[in-house]
């Protein structure tokens, strides 16, 4: 099922409640992170306010606050909106039959994680991890049983910033039509935050083949070892 993903001022979020009602959607807010908009159904739209993005994810929500989406709020539909919010459409989401055939090696991930280009555009709260971090961490991954009990924040640190630097560096790439789009490069264990992908917050203008962390899994309901392909509206 196809999904369109907006981002809408917080001015013009009132007129979006209206347009929701004609369309007989009923609109629900996500309360803990941003991921539960991917929840969204034919007669359920779901958004996330900018407070969201401080919640549970707060050090992941760095990239929303350094990127000019920051301040708006972000829905998610399964029905498109009237064409009067056209403007407000951002990307296309649908699932996607690919799989890699190769898993990136070490050198890989530390060849993007090094780039100049993951270096430029990472928000400098995203690399702070805490011990809170590492605890809830553990603590969720291993209830949810993604990892396993010799894992942790530092056995994962690798991937969770090599994922995100994928995206931006575009080094571990596959071919569609012609165009070099980026895939998270490493399974959902090793993911971090692919909300920043998911929502097209980083490098907007780029198509996106994403895996969905664990998270996102159990808050979002996303679907595991399922690429989701994010198509800008250019």
């Amino acid at each position: 099922m196809k999904k369109y993903l907006y981002w809408i001022p917080a001015q013009d979020f009132s007129d979006v409640k209206a347009a929701c009602k004609t369309l007989d959607m009923r609109l629900t807010g996500s309360m803990m992170t941003p991921c539960e908009t991917l929840r969204a159904t034919p007669d359920k739209a779901v958004y996330a306010t900018p407070q969201v993005f401080n919640r549970v994810c707060k050090r992941q929500g760095s990239w929303y606050r350094a990127s000019d989406r920051k301040g708006k709020y972000l829905l998610v539909t399964a029905k498109k909106l009237p064409a009067a919010f056209g403007a407000y459409l951002d990307a296309e989401m649908s699932e996607s039959a690919f799989q890699p055939d190769t898993v990136p090696s070490t050198s890989d991930l530390l060849a993007v994680v090094n780039s100049a280009e993951y270096s430029a555009q990472k928000p400098e709260a995203w690399e702070q991890k805490t011990l809170l971090d590492a605890v809830m961490f553990k603590v969720l991954f291993t209830l949810n049983r993604y990892w396993g009990w010799g894992d942790n924040l530092h056995s994962k640190w690798l991937t969770h910033r090599a994922n995100h630097a994928n995206f931006v560096a575009n080094h571990v790439h596959t071919e569609i039509d012609g165009e070099k789009v980026p895939y998270s490069v490493s399974d959902n264990a090793g993911i971090c935050s692919s909300c920043v992908e998911f929502f097209n917050i980083s490098n907007k203008d780029q198509r996106k083949l994403v895996r969905a962390c664990p998270g996102s899994i159990t808050f979002g309901g996303a679907k595991p070892d399922v690429f989701l392909d994010i198509q800008p509206v250019r």
